[in-house]
């Protein structure tokens, strides 16, 4: 690894952590002093428990939120690097290497906040935790072993970070190609389209559903997913195999397509 992608890594992470920093400020201030705050006020004191607020966060759903931005936020950065001798290269580079690296990050602190917070709380042992994870339909992928059971829980999180990072660094790229009109076009109109061919599609399988054969399509579907070929198929014994290969597949589409945005990145005068 180059100085440069250390250099600019080191950048992007700390500049992401700062902003991590503050979102988390705002959802302790939310969920743990404003309660405190209005019980005071109103004389509940004895209703207030820090544990329980803190157990209640939802750090899945911020931690989301955060890795798309941190991909979506791409000019600003990109006119910074480039006017001081970064190339396009190393400033995808560097921004895949933080998001890999702030993705593990928001897994690390997800897995400790569910398993060690919110499990205890609502009184679930650690494979009964796994079930209500949306990894549940492999939460026995391994057996008895619930150490690695929960292993596979956060490998499965950081592709899925991993990918919804790709995610905003392709749109945010895409979107930093066009000035400011197209971009609030597209901003605008691509919810309006993507909303308009899920009813067309959703017409034409309703209109055609007594002449088309879903029995392909739901192989495929049941493949993709890890459905298992024999024994019942039961929540927490499907095989996580396939679901893992196809992630990563999609992640590396994503990928190669935020690179290729990456590569027509010009700047605007």
């Amino acid at each position: 690894m180059s100085t440069k992608v250390q250099r600019t890594t080191r950048y992007l992470l700390l500049d992401q952590l700062k902003l991590a920093g503050w979102s988390f400020f705002v959802l302790i201030w939310l969920f743990a002093v404003l309660p405190l705050l209005v019980d005071l006020l109103t004389g509940n004191l004895s209703h207030y428990s820090f544990f329980q607020d803190l157990a209640s966060m939802n750090l899945e759903a911020l931690f989301f939120l955060l890795i798309f931005i941190f991909g979506a936020l791409t000019y600003d950065n990109f006119k910074l690097f480039i006017q001081n001798g970064i190339s396009r290269r190393t400033y995808f580079s560097a921004r895949l290497l933080s998001l890999i690296l702030m993705s593990a990050l928001c897994v690390i602190i997800g897995g400790i906040h569910f398993f060690a917070f919110h499990a205890p709380y609502m009184h679930w042992s650690t494979q009964q935790a796994l079930l209500k994870t949306g990894t549940s339909l492999y939460a026995y992928a391994f057996g008895s072993n619930v150490t690695l059971n929960v292993a596979l829980n956060l490998i499965f999180n950081w592709i899925f970070y991993i990918g919804t990072g790709l995610t905003g660094m392709a749109c945010g790229t895409l979107l930093a190609l066009f000035g400011k009109w197209a971009k609030t076009i597209l901003i605008i109109g691509a919810p309006i389209l993507g909303v308009i061919a899920i009813w067309l599609l959703t017409v034409v399988i309703v209109r055609n559903q007594s002449s088309f054969s879903y029995t392909g399509l739901e192989a495929f579907l049941k493949f993709l997913v890890g459905y298992p070929s024999h024994g019942p198929a039961d929540a927490g014994y499907f095989n996580p195999i396939m679901p893992l290969i196809t992630m990563l597949v999609g992640c590396g589409v994503i990928g190669t397509l935020a690179y290729l945005f990456n590569r027509k990145l010009r700047i605007r005068n």
